[in-house]
Parts: C-alpha cells; sequence; structure tokens
C-alpha cells in the first residue's frame, strides 16, 4: 500500500497500510518490527537501540497527523504505532483466520479512533 509522508493525514494512512490484509499476507517482505520483536527482546543494547530508532520514526511520523484533544500528540502516537506493531505480531501469530481479521480490524479501529482519524476519515468519504 502506498503511503504519501508528505500528506497531512499521513497518520490514518499509516494505521490502514500497517494493519492491512496486504501487510498481513506479505510475511517475506514485513516490517522489521512486526517480524522480530522477540528476538529484540533477548538481544543486547545496540540491536535494541536499533529498533527503538525505526520504532520512535514510526511514532514521529503517526504524531504530525494525531487530532489532539485531552492527552499529548506523543503519547497517542505511541499507543497507536504499539497498537499497529502489536496487532500484527498477534494476529499472524493465530491459527484461525477469522480471528486474525477481526483483531486487526479492532486494532485498526482503535488506533483510528485513538488519533481522531475515524470521524474525519468518515466525513472525508461520505464527500
Amino acid at each position: 500500500m502506498h503511503v504519501d509522508l508528505s500528506s497531512t493525514d499521513v497518520g490514518p494512512q499509516v494505521v490502514r497500510a500497517y494493519l492491512s490484509r496486504q501487510h498481513f499476507e506479505d510475511v517475506e517482505n514485513s516490517c522489521p518490527m512486526v517480524a522480530l520483536p522477540s528476538d529484540v527482546a533477548r538481544s543486547g543494547k545496540n540491536v535494541k537501540q536499533a529498533y527503538e530508532t525505526v520504532f520512535k520514526a514510526m511514532v514521529s511520523v503517526l504524531e504530525r497527523s494525531v487530532a489532539e484533544r485531552d492527552r499529548p500528540r506523543r503519547t497517542k502516537a505511541r499507543a497507536i504505532a504499539a497498537l499497529c506493531v502489536g496487532g500484527m505480531v498477534a494476529a499472524r501469530s493465530l491459527a484461525d483466520r477469522a480471528l486474525a481479521d477481526e483483531l486487526r480490524d479492532a486494532c485498526m479501529a482503535t488506533a483510528l479512533k485513538l488519533g481522531n482519524w475515524d470521524t474525519r476519515s468518515a466525513r472525508a468519504k461520505s464527500r
């Protein structure tokens, strides 16, 4: 899926792409944040710092378009990134494909709501 990193609505694009069926099925070309968490957790400081750099980059991209209301933007962006990564890790770990799809959908809906992108996205689609 294409994500326009210069767009003002990059956040919901990232969430939808990250939790998409296409990303779910493309295990070979997967984001290392999904493929490597267990290995990274058992690794040394340098490996953890590399993983952290990628995670912080994702948070930074999300933070740019979080529609802040009640919490700091960075806090919401971190939670959204964790929902995306964790949701995909858990979904890929399930044998039941329907359950995996439901989990990805739930994570996506929650992440979009947390970023306050659910109502803006719905309004944009109805135009």
